[in-house]
């Protein structure tokens, strides 16, 4: 069944990612990744349930909420590092965090349960979805006479209503030790010792929300792979839905182009959105290399559709080799020196002119990359839209390939503009070494340093923001192209 309507394998290994507790938002097996393994499991048989493609989509939601953790914890670490004062932001995010993952956790894990029940009413021999027999009907004989003991069930309700009350418990005790940093302070803002007594106990509470949250993990993950467990073993009545999945494709290919092409998309336009340099204490926290590997993912997307994608691959492997040079370089000048120190101290120009170039080359590639991706977009545009028509998501009376060809074309010039701003912004950071003369006005007096530009950070990181915005209306609108071209299909 590895290939089958259900993946099955995929599905277990999605909830042992839910299964684990969080630490505020830490999540030590984050359930972004979870709900990936769930869409990749599910994804067939979606296709043959409204109630499944619901859950599908749930899952899709839950997954950006999980994943928008990460800048998130950045931008905790980074305000609590400058100021010690606002330790109370980990409760903000925790409480944020869990209210979001409560409400859509508990609604995509419904859906797809409610899939499965429909599923299994819907179709003749399907009641083992929602329905294990835990023990059998048996005939028990008492001397003369014979008495039946029936069957019990574990029915699909009890399962669904365990799985609330889980998410319920792991989002409250997650966020409940983070309510100590309020006990530090009286209603003035003012720190009493009673206060900081409470707060002392704040690792243990942790600890123990942590326990709790593990062992009913645990049960909760038993009670679900023996569910799964049970489902695996029909194999015909899954085998026949995988028929009918079957001939259902064979009629409308366009899902394939349509599902491919979303992709594309939402790969494209993050890796657009990680190219964007985020510097903090002058180190970028969002490397480059990130982008290239969301670019590649990209390209063997959609490869199929377009007869291969291998300048983007190619591209993308050479931005990924050189962002992670430049990424190593930024790491070993950043842990011993500031730009401050680039034209005072040799051994601090020794490593920063490594790190300067390494990034102005890694910028060159990130140009033929993206490039590379407006070309990918216009063999889409030919392939899979009515190129010498107009449509109502294009906006113009001109042809599509029109259209998309000078959208391209402003895209690429977008990415010039970030791509230069990226490589000054290692010229204008450093500060200059002026001349000083002396008093008398004979003779040089010394040097002097001052930044050139300040706010060099401001003008990169809006060039770049222009840039992905650019990507991701782009993509998004080609999509929208395809949509409309198979949507009748």
């Amino acid at each position: 069944m590895k290939k089958g309507i259900i993946r099955f394998g995929l599905l277990v290994a999605g909830l042992i990612f839910f299964a684990n507790p969080n630490v505020s938002i830490f999540d030590v097996l984050p359930d972004c990744i979870g709900c990936i393994l769930v869409i990749a499991a599910i994804f067939k048989i979606s296709d043959l349930s409204a109630e499944m493609s619901e859950a599908r989509a749930a899952f899709h939601t839950l997954f950006w909420i999980n994943l928008s953790k990460l800048p998130a914890l950045v931008l905790l670490l980074w305000v609590t590092g400058v100021n010690v004062g606002e330790d109370v932001m980990w409760l903000l995010f925790a409480f944020c965090y869990a209210v979001a993952e409560a409400i859509f956790g508990i609604r995509a894990f419904s859906l797809l349960f409610d899939g499965f029940a429909y599923l299994g009413t819907r179709r003749e021999g399907g009641d083992f979805l929602f329905l294990k027999v835990v023990r059998p009907e048996k005939v028990i004989k008492s001397g003369k006479k014979e008495k039946i003991r029936p069957a019990k069930y574990l029915r699909l309700d009890g399962i669904n209503h365990f799985t609330v009350v889980f998410i319920a418990v792991k989002t409250i005790l997650c966020t409940l030790p983070e309510f100590t940093l309020l006990s530090s302070q009286d209603t003035l803002g003012y720190v009493t010792a009673e206060g900081m007594a409470i707060y002392a106990f704040r690792p243990l509470l942790i600890v123990l929300s942590f326990t709790v949250v593990l062992v009913f993990g645990i049960i909760w993950l038993c009670k679900l792979v023996s569910y799964v467990k049970h489902l695996s073993k029909n194999k015909q009545f899954f085998a026949s839905m995988l028929d009918e999945y079957k001939d259902m494709l064979s009629v409308r290919k366009g899902i394939f182009a349509i599902r491919r092409t979303h992709i594309f998309a939402v790969l494209a336009s993050a890796a657009a959105f990680f190219s964007v340099d985020f510097y903090l204490d002058e180190v970028n926290f969002i490397p480059d290399f990130l982008a290239a590997i969301l670019l590649f993912a990209a390209a063997a997307a959609i490869a199929n559709q377009i007869g291969g994608a291998k300048l983007l691959k190619v591209a993308s492997l050479i931005y990924l080799a050189t962002s992670a040079v430049t990424f190593v370089n930024m790491l070993k000048f950043t842990s011993e020196y500031s730009y401050s120190a680039v034209h005072k101290i040799a051994r601090a120009r020794e490593l920063y002119l490594p790190y300067a170039i390494s990034n102005a080359v890694t910028q060159a590639a990130f140009i033929f990359a993206f490039v590379a991706l407006a070309s990918v977009v216009m063999r889409v545009v030919r392939a899979h839209t009515g190129i010498n028509t107009v449509t109502g998501t294009s906006s113009s009376s001109k042809p599509l390939e029109k259209v998309y060809f000078r959208r391209t074309v402003r895209m690429c010039i977008s990415t010039v503009l970030a791509a230069v701003m990226s490589a000054l912004y290692f010229y204008f950071v450093v500060d200059v070494k002026s001349v000083s003369l002396r008093s008398d006005g004979y003779g040089s007096g010394g040097y002097l340093y001052f930044p050139k530009f300040e706010i060099v950070w401001m003008v990169d990181f809006v060039l770049a923001m222009i840039f992905a915005v650019v990507v991701c209306n782009l993509v998004y609108d080609l999509l929208s192209e395809v949509k409309y071209k198979y949507k009748y299909e």
